[in-house]
């Protein structure tokens, strides 16, 4: 399966834990851990806040083309979106 991006998931994952690993991972500290990342995969822009959604609206404000991933926790977050709700959130196995 792709995203409309054309990248596959595992592909955009991949890329988003790259992202996190080496630029954002050591701005979280241990208060900030319920915090939403959101990772645009294709520039490696990233939104850090509280509410998911506020949080990807800043991101897609920003890069109105992006491709995003979640993280919270310091783990991947995979959303499954059909336009215009969010129909299943699920934690992705490390």
């Amino acid at each position: 399966m792709t995203t409309p991006s054309g990248m596959s998931y595992e592909e955009r994952e991949r890329r988003a834990q790259a992202i996190y690993d080496s630029s954002i991972r050591h701005l979280i500290g241990p208060g900030d851990t319920h915090k939403y990342v959101k990772i645009d995969v294709l520039s490696g822009d990233y939104e850090i806040g509280e509410n998911s959604i506020e949080t990807g609206h800043q991101l897609r404000t920003r890069r109105p083309d992006s491709v995003i991933s979640t993280f919270q926790n310091h783990c991947p977050r995979v959303i499954k979106i059909r336009s215009p709700r969010i129909t299943r959130v699920s934690k992705t196995q490390q």
